[in-house]
């Protein structure tokens, strides 16, 4: 695994994903303010978008991470945005979080793509041997996302994170290591077949 990452364009059959940039602002505050969108995140929905382009700068000078824009390629619309974090090249092993959808993306196709593209460059270009994931103790539906594409639930960590509110919350650790990279794939691939495109959904 490189010592550093370069931003790269990741692109799939619906979406891209593109290294995040401030020309990406106007797109993600138009999906970013739904509050209900952004209850198990770390913090809550873009006030305006002065908050979404200090968000972005935030991203890009978070150590450790590689953030993206996700675009749909029918549109070229913003659809949300994902990231690469916890990077650690020594231990050929990072984590792909803080994942958001705008409503007209959910429950579509969009979020196993981008996991599909984010998993193959992980492992296959990358060199990776542990990709991680953690979610909200909550947020039932993001685990049950996460078992659905075959990661491994590992435990919990109990009043892991401080996020909105002041909230200590538990965070559920989850993880695909190499070994187990081609039963995933083969299952996200299925579920690509399965699951629709944004447009037949709204």
């Amino acid at each position: 695994m490189p010592s550093s990452l370069t931003p790269v364009t990741l692109t799939g059959q619906l979406i891209s994903l593109e290294p995040l940039d401030q020309s990406h602002a106007q797109g993600l505050y138009n999906r970013g303010r739904n509050a209900a969108d952004w209850i198990y995140m770390p913090r809550s929905c873009f006030v305006d978008l002065a908050d979404a382009r200090q968000w972005i700068d935030e991203a890009l000078e978070a150590a450790q991470q590689l953030p993206f824009a996700i675009i749909e390629n029918a549109k070229s619309k913003v659809a949300g945005s994902t990231r690469y974090l916890n990077i650690r090249p020594e231990h050929h092993s990072l984590e792909i979080g803080w994942t958001w959808l705008g409503q007209e993306w959910q429950r579509t196709g969009v979020n196993t793509e981008a996991k599909l593209l984010l998993l193959e460059y992980a492992f296959e270009r990358l060199g990776c041997r542990r990709v991680e994931f953690k979610a909200d103790g909550r947020n039932l539906r993001s685990q049950r996302a996460l078992e659905r594409i075959g990661a491994i639930r590992e435990g919990l960590l109990r009043k892991h994170m401080v996020v909105q509110e002041d909230f200590s919350r538990d965070s559920v650790y989850f993880s695909v290591i190499d070994d187990e990279w081609p039963q995933v794939r083969a299952r996200l691939q299925q579920l690509q077949q399965r699951e629709p495109a944004a447009d037949s959904h709204y």
